[in-house]
């Protein structure tokens, strides 16, 4: 279960990492297609999408950290 649970949790991190730095491309990622010209996000939409990444990778990062206790932890 941990293993797949890294697995899985890399591309998480890559996504909230490059919405992070790059917000209005992570934003129009897969709708791009249905703008002719892209419509220009506003600093409070920006700064919701950066702090909705740090706030997911910190939930990863504590999923990943409950698993790997119930993982390592001895069956009695």
């Amino acid at each position: 279960m941990l293993f797949i649970s890294i697995v899985l949790a890399i591309p998480i991190y890559g996504f909230c990492i490059w919405s992070m730095y790059q917000p209005e491309e992570s934003y129009f990622f897969f709708d791009r297609w249905r703008y002719k010209e892209i419509p220009e996000l506003s600093d409070v939409q920006i700064k919701l999408i950066r702090i909705g990444s740090v706030v997911a990778m910190i939930v990863e990062t504590i999923y990943l950290i409950v698993v790997a206790i119930d993982a390592f932890t001895p069956d009695f």
